[in-house]
């Protein structure tokens, strides 16, 4: 079975990183950049994951992670967020849990190691 993981980045290279960082790891990846595109794929697609960053044009990280949480089909989707918007990252560790919170520059062995995590409890579950 596939794992599918959607990066929500509006930035095209940090974007790549990720992808290819997690690309190696196995991972099916879809990517949306910005907010509103990252919301309509999550809604289509229900990945097994998102990786949302905080500052996007239109509809930013937050609001992406309200949105989700607000609708039932993607309430329990797991999400992690990789931001440099440090004053938003306390709000996000109340509304996704503090281990799924990274600052920029994040380190990519603990980023995989979470993703590993989260997934692996999505399989489970």
């Amino acid at each position: 079975m596939s794992i599918t993981i959607l990066l929500v980045e509006d930035d095209a290279s940090v974007r790549e990183l990720l992808k290819v960082l997690l690309e190696v790891e196995g991972y099916d990846i879809v990517e949306a950049s910005d907010g509103q595109d990252g919301l309509e794929k999550a809604g289509e697609l229900r990945p097994d994951l998102m990786i949302v960053d905080l500052m996007m044009p239109q509809v930013d990280g937050e609001r992406v992670i309200s949105r989700l949480r607000a609708n039932p089909g993607t309430r329990l989707m797991p999400v992690i967020v990789v931001s440099g918007r440090y004053e938003a990252l306390d709000r996000c560790r109340d509304m996704i849990g503090p281990d799924n919170v990274f600052a920029k520059p994040f380190e990519p062995v603990k980023l995989l190691k979470r993703v590993g995590t989260l997934v692996g409890q999505a399989m489970d579950g």
